[in-house]
């Protein structure tokens, strides 16, 4: 059997392309974005404010967002989030090219665009499921998580150089180009039917909606993800907040700096999610999640200490590719292990569960920024790396299936 069984479906390929085109507008945008607000509010917490804005929506409609991908068309929900990112990047293009722009008009679109990414994940996910199948979904994940990252690091480095070159305002304009280069292919896109799971008449929304926070309290494995996702996003994803104050005044390295920060932190990922895609070789085989998820979670916390007292920017590359893999490998493993946590007919609702508990985004991202101002970066995020570490260990004391064992028994099915 291939060792990339994902790659066997044409439908897969189609949509991991569409998830390269929209990766690279993504990561461009939080380049651009994250600089902008740095410029028009003036320091670290200004970017914590732009950043919150962006992830609250993912703890006010993550359940929705996943219940939604599990009653609708999920292509068309991608479509439509490609268009709406790609007319909120001409609209922030138009504002900075006729010096109108201010960072209310960066935090209100920050937020807008937040509302329509918030249902790009459990649709996306939802349908790599559709595409390939169940054996084949961790494979196909991680997968798509190298192609997110890949070409994450192509935008992030472009955005980084497109600032000073050509202008903050064109550099929108090639994101919602990007955008709409993911919404043409996604129209080839076609879907076997899925011949699988439960049949009959599908609950209500509502019902649906109550279901999916009933994974919370009714399954103990979704239970502790959803807790590490938590504690995570808040002292550990927060780092974005401070790069672009690193850049600019730690490491004094402008624009380009930032860009080629961000761009290590995707190559990161993308080491780490190819070697997810070549580990996890199947539902049941290949090493047990929970403790590989627990050493990352670690790792996480060991890479952003080294960031903050990196000396200068090669010291802070090499150790954002360590932050960067972790930030994915955590992302992909806790995506795979929810999914395989709940029954397939509520898969959507369970990448949504997961949505909502990384909506506690805008806590870390205030946080951080309003640390920043008052110690200073470093700091700050020395102070968060700490937290992450208490985090990790506390995972690793409270939930055994978490620790690595010297006498592994076979892995069984994760309930």
């Amino acid at each position: 059997m291939s060792r990339l069984p994902a790659f066997e479906s044409p439908s897969f390929q189609i949509l991991w392309f569409s998830s390269l085109a929209t990766a690279g507008a993504q990561f461009m945008e939080r380049v651009a974005t994250g600089w902008l607000a740095l410029e028009t509010g003036g320091g670290p917490l200004a970017v914590g404010v732009v950043l919150a804005a962006r992830t609250l929506p993912s703890l006010l409609l993550g359940l929705a967002a996943g219940t939604l991908a599990d009653r609708r068309d999920r292509r068309r929900l991608l479509m439509a989030v490609a268009l709406a990112g790609a007319g909120l990047a001409v609209t922030l293009g138009v504002l900075v090219g006729i010096g109108a722009i201010t960072f209310w008009h960066v935090a209100a679109i920050a937020f807008l665009s937040g509302c329509i990414q918030v249902s790009d994940t459990p649709a996306r996910q939802s349908l790599i499921f559709d595409t390939v199948g169940r054996e084949a979904t961790p494979n196909a994940i991680a997968l798509n998580a190298v192609a997110s990252r890949f070409f994450g690091a192509v935008g992030a480095l472009a955005g980084g150089l497109a600032i000073p070159t050509i202008g903050t305002s064109n550099c929108y304009f090639i994101v919602a180009a990007s955008y709409l280069v993911g919404l043409l292919l996604l129209t080839v896109l076609r879907v076997p039917p899925v011949t699988s799971g439960p049949r009959g008449i599908r609950p209500s929304f509502r019902r649906a909606f109550i279901e999916a926070g009933r994974l919370i309290l009714d399954r103990p494995a979704v239970r502790t993800l959803v807790l590490a996702a938590m504690t995570c996003e808040i002292f550990a994803f927060s780092f974005m907040t401070v790069v672009p104050t690193f850049a600019r005044d730690v490491l004094r390295t402008g624009a380009e700096g930032l860009g080629a920060l961000s761009a290590a932190s995707a190559i990161g990922a993308t080491i780490a999610v190819l070697l997810l895609a070549g580990l996890v070789r199947g539902v049941d085989k290949g090493p047990r999640r929970e403790p590989l998820l627990a050493a990352v979670y670690v790792l996480y916390g060991l890479g952003l200490l080294a960031f903050a007292v990196a000396p200068g920017l090669p010291a802070a590359i090499l150790a954002m590719l360590v932050v960067g893999g972790c930030s994915s490998a955590f992302d992909a493993l806790q995506q795979t292990m929810i999914q395989l946590a709940v029954p397939e007919d509520q898969r959507g609702r369970a990448v949504g569960v997961w949505v909502f508990s990384i909506g506690t985004a805008p806590v870390g991202h205030v946080e951080i920024g309003a640390f920043a101002t008052l110690v200073g970066a470093p700091t700050a995020l020395l102070v968060n790396a700490a937290f992450v570490l208490i985090g990790a260990f506390i995972l690793i004391a409270r939930a055994p299936a978490y620790r690595w064992r010297l006498n592994r028994q076979p892995a069984g099915p994760i309930r």
